[in-house]
């Protein structure tokens, strides 16, 4: 592509917005410009891996500092993911590694944790077994890790197993059942307790002082709704949270996506 129609491609962005891009999208070339306009106007870089460079590529670009998205699938060989934590981490960029596959008692993850700034799972297109899940998350406590996990089903009791330190949970509103507002609030009780975070996504409406009720509870509420009443007190709550922030690491990508 041409240079100058490349950075044209980027004016629109504003300093220390972030700039999410794939590795497959552009040549090295061209990815080197995109590094140099992004540390011209203080943009953050996201690279989405799709297992196109070498870490000897990659370390091209570790003069600029960025965040690097890699998965089981692009990166099945936990060799070449040591090589990467080695070109990545003296330079302050972050790996995150997204478990798309299934996770396996023998996965070589369990013995490699520290190459990751997070580890995310979800159980979306898969179901993840509990046992394995609390492993993990305990693993994680005793190393540099953090963990995501998105729960894509009603919530479990054995959701506390899972939301330890370090370790955040990403659940949806959509899936809270009637009667079980009790419940809710002693899982997130259980998982404040043992130092882990739990993010609720509020996909649909519910009543205002149940909302406040988790926000008190130690919940952290990601809004994904329709306009609301000007003024209402649910409006303000969702507008006090819609500025609120949470570490890149606790989320992949996008904090307002349940993957």
């Amino acid at each position: 592509m041409d240079p100058i129609k490349l950075e044209q491609q980027f004016e629109p962005f504003q300093k220390g917005q972030r700039l999410l891009i794939r590795d497959d999208l552009y040549d090295t070339s061209e990815l080197q410009q995109i590094f140099e306009i992004a540390a011209k106007k203080k943009l953050k870089i996201h690279l989405l891996d799709t297992g196109r460079l070498s870490p000897e590529s990659l370390e091209h670009f570790t003069n600029y500092r960025f965040s690097f998205y890699t998965s089981d699938v692009s990166r099945p060989d936990f060799q070449e993911l040591i090589q990467f934590e080695r070109v990545l981490r003296p330079k302050d960029c972050y790996l995150y590694y997204l478990i798309q596959g299934e996770l396996e008692d023998d996965s070589q993850l369990f013995s490699n944790l520290g190459l990751f700034d997070s580890v995310i799972i979800s159980s979306r297109e898969k179901a993840r077994a509990p046992k394995l899940l609390a492993r993990l998350a305990e693993e994680t406590t005793h190393s540099r890790s953090s963990f995501v996990y998105y729960h894509h089903k009603n919530l479990e009791e054995n959701l506390a197993d899972v939301g330890l330190k370090k370790c955040w949970i990403h659940v949806s509103n959509k899936y809270f059942e009637v009667q079980a507002e009790v419940m809710i609030m002693d899982l997130i009780k259980a998982i404040r307790k043992n130092k882990g975070q739990i993010v609720i996504h509020v996909d649909r409406l519910q009543p205002y002082p149940f909302l406040k009720a988790l926000v008190q509870g130690g919940a952290f509420l990601v809004f994904n709704l329709p306009p609301l009443e000007p003024g209402s007190n649910l409006f303000l709550l969702a507008e006090t949270y819609g500025k609120k922030s949470l570490p890149e690491k606790s989320y992949y990508l996008y904090k307002e996506i349940m993957v």
